[in-house]
Parts: structure tokens; C-alpha cells; sequence
């Protein structure tokens, strides 16, 4: 069979439009590092692609949402940190304040220094964070307690905020204050059911009692403050767990974002040997096929050789 220089052109043209085309793919990949530049490239690995990204999407907003965690658990333990001690200072103060001997002007002055306290412990309650604040259950965007005509009272959610530390696995990171401070829930129930009063209720009042010389109330409420004292340590216990909790699904994410980068790696990325090695092979094809068509093109044609 006999093929004409019409076909024989038009299949060396095709091989040098192949041969350039695939030049370039190469030459793309080697610049980007990248294998893939469109699904059509190499469809089998569009799928890997498709789910290693939505995993790496997926754990990106883990991360975020246990930083935010992270911040929240260390700010509220500094406060309760905070908290602690001044109730360990009320504690004292209520120890001296049942010793006999004790005028007028001591007692008056250790109810003054319980209201200080009272008032310190009112304004670390009401501490923020990034516009959150830390002890307002899931309602973070407003101070979680007020005072009016000397008594406080809780605004806030009886829920902590919650974030996601694993899939399907959600967890509270921070104390609401009406659990922290005893107040009362919506049935009535109170976090320390012995003491029938929250704390910056039985700060008064056991202010009132040394001012006026009530020994008995005084002993009565000291028992009330170290029930609600032992109480915050032990919800800083709480955080403390959770935070280490969060600790442990950090570093699980950042596995799972390790790998979802490496199956990224291993579907998108280019072998840049390879393609080095092929490009250069390539060339040397595109080369000849090259010369090959130029020398084509000095060669007589029939009607010139009077066939």
C-alpha cells in the first residue's frame, strides 16, 4: 500500500503538536511543582485530591476552634487562679474575724477588706476575652453579671461553650458562672446544694456578721465560704482535664493535617527527576521529528520528478 506525502505530512504534524503539547504539560509541571493543572490530567487522582482537600478543609476549622478553646481553658484558669486566692484571703479573714477581743474599728475594717474582695472577685468574673467573655455560658457577648441595689445576679447561659475536639465528639471548655458562683439554675438547684446562697451573696453577709460581732454567723458562713471555695478549685480541676483533653486533639489534628498534605503531595506533586529525565527525552524527540520534517520538505515531490 502506498501512502501519499499528504498523510505522511499530516502524521508527522501530529506527532510534533503531540510532542509540543506534552512539552509544555512538562515544562508547567517542573515550574509549579505540581502534577495536576486540571482534572483532565490525570482523572483517577482527581478523586484523592477532592477528599484530601475537603480533610484538610475539615481540620483547618478543628484547629481554629480548638485554639480558641486552648485560649478560653488557660484564661479561665488564670482567673480561677485568681479567684482562689482571694477566697484562701476571705478564709482568713473570716478565721480572725470569730476571735473574741476584736473592737469595733478590726471588725470594721475586715468587712471593708471582704467587700474589696467581693468586688475583686465580681470583676474577674466579668473578664473577656477576645469579646468573650469567659464565664457567660454560650451568651459570650455580654458581661455575665450585674449589680443592682447590692445584689448580683447572673445574665448568662447555664451552658458552657462548646467546641468540636473530635468528630461527633463535642465538649464544654468553660464553667457558666451560675454554675462557678452557686446561683441558682432554672429549677432551683444550686452547684453546692449545702450553701443556700452564691458567693458574692455570702461575701456579704459574712461581712455583715464580723461588722456586728455575730461570732455564730460568722462560724455559719465561713463553713458556707469554704464549701464554695473548694468549689472553684475543683471546677479549675475540671479545666485543667479539659485542657489537656485539648492538648491531645491538637496534636491528633495535626496528624490528620499532615497527612491529608501528604496524600495532597503524592496525588498533585510532580517527580521532578522524572519529569527532568522526560523532559529533556522529549526535546530530543521534538528534535528529530524536527529535522526529520524538514528534510521531508527538500525532497522533489512526484509532479516535479514528472511522475
Amino acid at each position: 500500500m502506498r501512502i501519499s506525502s499528504r498523510a505522511y505530512f499530516n502524521a508527522l504534524s501530529a506527532n510534533l503538536n503531540s510532542t509540543s503539547e506534552r512539552l509544555a504539560q512538562l515544562s508547567q509541571q517542573i515550574s509549579s511543582g505540581r502534577r495536576l493543572a486540571k482534572p483532565s490530567d490525570d482523572p483517577m487522582a482527581v478523586r484523592a485530591v477532592v477528599d484530601a482537600r475537603a480533610d484538610l478543609a475539615t481540620v483547618v476549622n478543628r484547629q481554629k476552634a480548638l485554639a480558641k478553646g486552648d485560649i478560653l481553658t488557660t484564661m479561665s484558669d488564670a482567673v480561677l487562679d485568681e479567684i482562689s486566692s482571694a477566697l484562701r484571703r476571705a478564709q482568713d479573714i473570716a478565721l480572725a474575724g470569730s476571735q473574741p477581743g476584736l473592737d469595733g474599728n478590726g471588725r470594721a475594717a475586715m468587712a471593708s477588706e471582704l467587700r474589696s474582695i467581693r468586688h475583686s472577685v465580681f470583676d474577674q468574673a466579668n473578664v473577656s476575652v477576645a469579646g468573650d467573655y469567659i464565664f457567660s455560658g454560650r451568651l459570650g457577648e455580654q458581661p455575665p453579671f450585674k449589680e443592682v441595689g447590692g445584689v448580683v445576679s447572673y445574665a448568662g447561659q447555664p451552658e458552657g461553650v462548646q467546641i468540636w475536639v473530635a468528630p461527633g465528639r463535642a465538649m464544654e471548655v468553660t464553667v457558666p458562672g451560675d454554675r462557678l458562683f452557686n446561683f441558682e439554675d432554672a429549677g432551683g438547684d444550686r452547684a453546692v446544694g449545702s450553701v443556700d446562697n452564691d458567693l458574692f451573696g455570702l461575701l456579704e453577709d459574712l461581712a455583715v456578721a464580723i461588722e456586728s460581732g455575730d461570732n455564730t454567723a460568722v462560724e455559719a458562713r465561713s463553713v458556707d465560704l469554704q464549701a464554695l471555695a473548694g468549689h472553684a478549685i475543683e471546677q479549675r480541676g475540671v479545666l485543667g482535664a479539659r485542657a489537656a483533653r485539648i492538648e491531645d486533639a491538637e496534636i491528633a489534628a495535626g496528624n490528620m493535617e499532615v497527612r491529608a498534605n501528604e496524600i495532597l503531595s503524592e496525588a498533585e506533586g510532580v517527580d521532578l527527576v522524572a519529569a527532568i529525565v522526560e523532559l529533556e527525552n522529549q526535546k530530543l524527540a521534538y528534535q528529530s521529528a524536527l529535522s526529520a520534517t524538514a528534510k521531508l520538505a527538500q525532497l522533489p515531490t512526484l509532479f516535479e520528478l514528472n511522475w
